[in-house]
């Protein structure tokens, strides 16, 4: 009985940012096992983005319903700017291209990585313009 109370304290040290830091840890490490062994990664990716993103947004609301609020509108604005921008360049380039040799499901892994990746790290990179952000809110 006292081993289990133990394990129940341990587990209370921990907190949810603590657990999706550590998830991101292990997608990165899964994500340059997979390059290393000559391995393209699709879900493996895709994962790492998705966990990335889900901690960067814990973050960013952690500071407060309206911070983390406007913080998530200017990472929105960014990643739709440049999801835009990347469609564009991909009209361009479909242009000279006859075939595309991915599968759908690997093109829609690869965009998902791309826009929760996007998101995370403009989660990331607003957090620092605090006081910018409150004027804006």
């Amino acid at each position: 009985m006292k081993k289990r109370s133990v394990m129940l304290r341990v587990r209370e040290k921990f907190s949810n940012q603590d657990v999706l830091k550590l998830g991101t840890g292990v997608m990165l490490g899964m994500v340059v096992v997979e390059l290393l062994l000559g391995d393209v990664p699709q879900s493996t990716l895709m994962s790492f983005a998705l966990v990335f993103y889900y901690w960067r947004h814990d973050v960013a609301y952690s500071q407060g319903d309206a911070t983390g609020k406007a913080i998530g509108e200017q990472a929105s604005t960014f990643t739709l700017r440049v999801v835009i921008v990347a469609l564009m360049i991909g009209v361009f380039i479909s242009f000279r291209v006859e075939t595309i040799d991915y599968s759908l499901r690997a093109l829609m892994h690869y965009g998902l990585a791309l826009v929760f990746g996007l998101k995370g790290f403009g989660l990331w990179f607003f957090q620092d313009l605090e006081p910018s952000v409150e004027r804006h809110v």
